[in-house]
């Protein structure tokens, strides 16, 4: 998520100078080894923040969302739609002691079923000068639907349990054949993902086995997360900006492909979607993230796309 700790503004002065198709047929999931391979990039340096954080589709066009908003573009990237928070997820109350909370500061990374769009919104805390917002933070996220064409709040709104995410919930990526929604908390202490119906009833958890990647390794970091056959492919901000594979039956996690990027960076939100130029995966990087956002090198989003290969 971008900038996680920061404040939206900083990134704001930096970037801003500027019929409805079902879930669109893909190629079939590999039986045997995948490999994957990058087939083109976007990148955009002025008109970036509306499409900073995570990204779905629905076959047609993209919507993107960043910590303030959400956005619906064409597959040109003109922009068709744009919202931000439904004003029903502010409840301000600040108490004698200073501890506070008065709602969102950020969206996640979306998905979307049969055209309604799942928006992930933390309460992460904010410094507003001599008083913090949200302190303590993460008491009460939400996941808010919207019309995926319009962007308008349904005027649904699920109140996700602390009890299981009490790190936030930076993502929800959405099973449409066993009509499931996944989550996880940024931290992961307990190295599983929960599992909610589509009203967000909490179902189980899926704990994840990630044996084969060492001892101790845990999935967190995750930034957005899109399900493909039977896995559920997890964007993870480390060193190389890896994507891994979550086997959603046994929990088995494998590497799928590094980004490596050669500047620094944060990886963002990710979508799944068969395009013209062979591209399956679709995954958000913010480039020259780094503080101070000035220099020879400024914040640019890049929109990297890759295709896969079975052997």
């Amino acid at each position: 998520m971008l900038f996680r700790r920061a404040r939206i503004l900083v990134l704001a002065v930096a970037l801003l100078t500027v019929g409805w198709p079902a879930h669109a047929a893909g190629p079939q999931p590999c039986t045997g080894t995948e490999t994957w391979t990058k087939v083109g990039t976007n990148v955009w340096r002025k008109n970036g923040l509306p499409r900073s954080q995570g990204v779905t589709s629905t076959g047609r066009g993209w919507i993107f969302s960043w910590q303030g908003g959400i956005s619906r573009t064409n597959d040109a990237y003109v922009p068709l739609a744009v919202d931000t928070f439904p004003p029903q997820v502010f409840e301000p109350s600040i108490n004698p002691d200073l501890t506070n909370h008065i709602g969102p500061t950020h969206i996640g990374d979306v998905d979307q079923d049969g055209g309604v769009l799942y928006a992930p919104e933390e309460d992460g805390g904010e410094s507003l000068g001599p008083l913090g917002i949200n302190q303590p933070e993460y008491q009460k996220p939400y996941v808010v639907l919207y019309n995926a064409k319009t962007l308008l709040p349904t005027g649904v709104r699920y109140t996700i349990p602390t009890s299981i995410n009490g790190d936030g919930v930076p993502w929800v990526g959405i099973d449409h054949v066993r009509k499931e929604v996944y989550d996880a908390e940024w931290g992961n202490p307990n190295n599983r993902f929960n599992v909610f119906d589509m009203q967000m009833h909490f179902k189980r958890f899926l704990n994840l086995d990630t044996s084969a990647l060492g001892t101790g390794f845990r999935l967190s970091r995750i930034q957005g997360a899109e399900v493909f056959g039977n896995a559920l492919y997890a964007a993870r901000d480390d060193a190389q900006k890896t994507i891994y594979k979550v086997d959603m039956t046994t929990g088995v996690v494998t590497k799928a492909f590094a980004l490596n990027p050669p500047f620094p960076s944060e990886l963002e939100g990710i979508a799944v979607r068969s395009t013209p130029d062979g591209a399956l995966l679709h995954v958000l990087l913010v480039r020259h993230q780094v503080l101070p956002l000035v220099g020879e090198e400024p914040v640019a989003i890049e929109f990297q796309h890759w295709a896969l290969h079975c052997s």
